[in-house]
């Protein structure tokens, strides 16, 4: 993977999930293999649906995704309209019977590391170790 760094405002709303997998996998189509494409618009998927159903970017608004390749690895960022970090980002148990409070669990569990950024809004960062090209 050469090094790389893209960012795109993502309009909010229930569409948000698609429009922001429809951008993953056109920017890291072959940069990065397959198998970590699916992942990484798994984890996508999940930062973003948080950002409309948690932090505000309904219709309307955006989302603002940022991704750096940094070899070896890949940094991912989504930033939602929520109010500045307050520290209530965390996994949750999961509501089987209410629905979510896996999402962040996914996060944890396939990203090699991730975190909750400083700034305006709320975001949450990914990094996934990326295998040698070879695996493309």
């Amino acid at each position: 993977m050469n090094p790389f760094s893209v960012e795109a405002d993502v309009t909010g709303g229930p569409l948000a999930p698609a429009r922001a997998r429809g951008l993953i996998r056109s920017e890291l189509a072959g940069r990065v293999p397959r198998a970590l494409l699916r992942d990484v618009v798994l984890l996508v998927t999940e930062l973003v649906a948080n950002g409309v159903r948690h932090g505000g970017a309904g219709p309307g608004q955006a989302l603002h995704l940022r991704l750096e390749g940094r070899p070896p690895r890949l940094w991912v960022e989504v930033v939602d309209p929520g109010v500045d970090g307050n520290g209530a980002v965390a996994p949750r148990r999961a509501d089987y019977a209410g629905g979510g409070g896996l999402g962040l669990q996914i996060v944890d569990r396939v990203a090699s590391r991730w975190g909750v950024g400083n700034g305006p809004g709320t975001s949450v960062w990914f990094e996934v170790d990326v295998p040698p090209e070879e695996h493309l």
